[in-house]
């Protein structure tokens, strides 16, 4: 009989983890970002493909700006940004689609000069080689058009021009040194780049000089970036992490099953 309501409660822990973890397959995961060196800071908004009420605003983004990762519902998205202070219902500066799939990150950045601004959207998951990291290199500085990029003291993007966005290139999972140069003028960053994680480099304009913005893009693959959960409207809580939540009720169900198994014995 004991087992018998174990075998049940199981069941029941079971059928409330499936679903939630079908959901969080189903998952996947955005941020924004402001690259355009002379564009003042801008008001972002995403919404529901087609929708006219934002999942997310975010006010006066300055040049250099990330989010965290906004976890969505797979689907379509638009993404839209305005100046700083217009309203929501101002025509946006410029947008763009994304299409979000289950398990995948993108990043949507604003990039270019303010004169042809451009909305890219970029994906930031990669499959790579067993014990190896993703690294990319974007050019957001418009003082120096073009650059020479090293990592590990080896050439790693001979002529990087401004705006470009380069895809991953599998390297070496350890601490590197990153350098942008052009000319005399460098900028350099030790980044940690651990096994299966991808990971982007920004050059940025600087007050004197470059400036170098490391992000964590994945920590390995099929690993959910720590991010903000959607919860509508400027949902900017940092609780993402549903399988946290699983795991507390299947601890809980254990320990429920422990007690009963416990009470009838001493009963016995």
């Amino acid at each position: 009989m004991i087992f018998s309501r174990i075998a049940v409660l199981a069941a029941f822990v079971l059928a409330v983890a499936a679903p939630a973890q079908a959901r969080t397959a189903a998952v996947g995961h955005v941020r924004l970002a402001h690259l355009s060196p002379d564009t003042p800071a801008v008001d972002v908004y995403l919404y529901p493909f087609g929708g006219s009420t934002p999942k997310l605003v975010l006010e006066a983004v300055p040049y250099g700006g990330v989010s965290p990762y906004q976890n969505l519902n797979a689907g379509q998205y638009t993404v839209a940004m305005r100046p700083a202070g217009a309203g929501a219902a101002t025509p946006p500066v410029l947008s763009a689609n994304v299409r979000v799939a289950g398990g995948n990150a993108y990043t949507v950045a604003g990039m270019g000069p303010y004169q042809s601004i451009r909305l890219q959207v970029l994906p930031d998951s990669m499959e790579l080689p067993s014990g190896k990291a993703g690294l990319r290199v974007i050019a957001a500085s418009l003082k120096e058009r073009t650059l020479k990029v090293t990592a590990g003291g080896a050439v790693f993007e001979e002529s990087l021009k401004f705006a470009d966005t380069p895809d991953y290139r599998a390297v070496d999972a350890e601490t590197q040194k990153i350098t942008a140069a052009a000319g005399a003028k460098s900028a350099s960053a030790e980044v940690a780049l651990a096994p299966g994680s991808t990971n982007t480099v920004v050059i940025l304009d600087g007050k004197s000089g470059l400036d170098l913005l490391s992000l964590r893009d994945a920590a390995a693959p099929g690993v959910i970036p720590r991010g903000a959960v959607d919860t509508g409207l400027g949902g900017l809580s940092h609780d993402s992490r549903p399988n946290g939540v699983l795991g507390a009720i299947a601890l809980a169900g254990i320990a429920l099953a422990a007690a009963l198994v416990l009470r009838r014995r001493r009963a016995g």
